[in-house]
């Protein structure tokens, strides 16, 4: 059970066989209450991530305890009052805070509501990806900049997440109002030297389409893969890390540049600790990379690596994984080993399929087809190949048809001979049958003639 006491407004709470742990506790409204609690408490659970405390609040009394050590209590009660500030009014921060926590950023006043977006979607992604709490601006202390012409954006959080937050909004600016950051001179921020810096690289339009990737899928996984933060403002590549991470993710960044024109060999292999390893088989390259690579990329994606095929000897090629973590490359070299035995179970049944149909006597069936096929087929190929011949003798000699011509005309002359000589006949036949008429009608008369007289 709880037990505790109240100093000065901080209560010392502490649980039986455990350290006593400082608890500040505020007294808030009831508005107070639902701005920091926020839809579905996000806003009070972003809060506890880029303090590093732990927040309580209690509706019921109105009270909101913070929980943590003395610098994480300092940052998450000065993060509680800039969200309360910004529910009545602009927010107005202290310029002497002994936290290294703040990054500010001058947005240009054309530029504040696409870099907030619409209801603060922007911002709040932005948040949500770089674990910041991010705020337009009133700051004591400081100079007023380009008055009238900016708004400073605050940026709290750790270093790391400050940058990507800070690179993400110049990239929103510099798409609203080109070269407001990148314009007049070349980027300042090659602090290669420093272990923890900034080095940046001038991309032509060709190379900036092909390191970005569809919705800049191919940016991100060369971040991931390199540990770096990697973001493109305008024209210029911003890579920030540490020495390591640097170096690493221009590495990649050059490599993958280098694919638009031909293969990639890496030098240095044996040296290199970020990378492992995979031999494919010829025949199973194609089906580990996929149609225009989108296994690879599904691959890459679900690991969190970079890879690509280098040229190999022999009857397999090297599929080199990429990764600063180990077991990122472990993750990838599962998914590509599982998809060459897919490849290889598919190749293998085939042969079983195909041996069965041979062992049927799948060859001798073909034959017989075959043959058939030419039986059906041959003997009115020949007919097109005669026809054809008579076609092309007919072309090449005019007078044959003057010769069918002549040979039909006699033809139809001895045909009308032939009718008019069986109408010569029908005519005989016609006067041989009146002559027999005739005497028969003489005999009759005369017959007549003699039993007329007897009578």
């Amino acid at each position: 059970e709880d037990q505790g006491d109240w100093r000065c407004g901080v209560k010392r709470v502490w649980k039986q066989d455990t350290m006593p742990q400082e608890v500040d506790v505020l007294k808030i409204s009831n508005d107070d209450a639902a701005f920091i609690l926020g839809k579905s408490g996000r806003t009070k659970e972003k809060i506890a991530r880029v303090s590093g405390a732990e927040l309580d609040l209690f509706e019921q009394s109105l009270t909101l305890e913070i929980r943590g050590s003395e610098a994480e209590r300092r940052r998450a009660k000065k993060y509680v009052e800039c969200v309360m500030a910004q529910r009545v009014g602009p927010v107005t921060i202290d310029d002497d805070s002994e936290d290294d926590d703040l990054t500010v950023i001058q947005v240009p006043t054309e530029a504040v509501g696409f870099v907030t977006g619409s209801q603060g979607n922007f911002l709040r992604q932005v948040e949500e990806e770089w674990g910041t709490l991010m705020f337009f601006a009133d700051f004591r202390g400081r100079g007023s900049g380009r008055e009238g012409q900016t708004e400073k954006l605050a940026i709290f959080g750790p270093r790391r997440g400050r940058r990507g937050a800070q690179l993400k909004v110049m990239a929103a600016v510099e798409t609203k109002v080109p070269n407001y950051f990148t314009g007049d001179s070349k980027p300042d921020e090659d602090d290669d030297q420093d272990e923890w810096g900034t080095k940046t690289l001038v991309l032509k339009p060709d190379e900036l389409s092909y390191a970005l990737g569809k919705d800049g899928t191919t940016r991100r996984k060369l971040a991931r893969a390199s540990g770096c933060i990697m973001e493109y403002v305008g024209q210029v590549a911003f890579i920030c890390g540490t020495m390591e991470e640097r170096v690493r993710a221009r590495t990649y960044l050059k490599w993958l540049l280098k694919q638009r024109h031909g293969s990639v060999y890496v030098d240095d292999l044996k040296d290199r600790d970020d990378v492992t390893v995979v031999p494919v088989p010829r025949d199973a390259i194609g089906y580990v990379t996929g149609n225009r690579g989108q296994s690879l990329r599904m691959v890459e994606e679900e690991s969190g690596t970079f890879c690509f095929v280098e040229g190999g000897r022999g009857e397999s090629e090297q599929l080199l994984i990429f990764g600063s973590v180990r077991a990122d490359r472990e993750v990838a070299e599962r998914l590509i080993n599982n998809l060459v035995n897919e490849k290889m179970r598919e190749d293998n049944d085939r042969r079983r399929y195909d041996d069965r149909d041979y062992g049927r006597g799948g060859d001798r069936y073909d034959d017989r087809r075959r043959d058939d096929s030419r039986d059906r087929y041959g003997d009115r190929g020949d007919r097109r190949r005669e026809d054809s011949r008579d076609r092309d003798y007919r072309r090449r000699s005019p007078s044959r048809d003057r010769y069918r011509r002549d040979d039909y005309d006699d033809r139809r002359r001895g045909d009308r001979d032939y009718d008019d000589r069986g109408r010569d006949r029908d005519y005989d036949d016609r006067g041989r049958r009146d002559d027999y008429d005739d005497r028969r009608r003489d005999y009759d008369d005369r017959d007549r003639g003699g039993y007329d007289d007897r009578r």
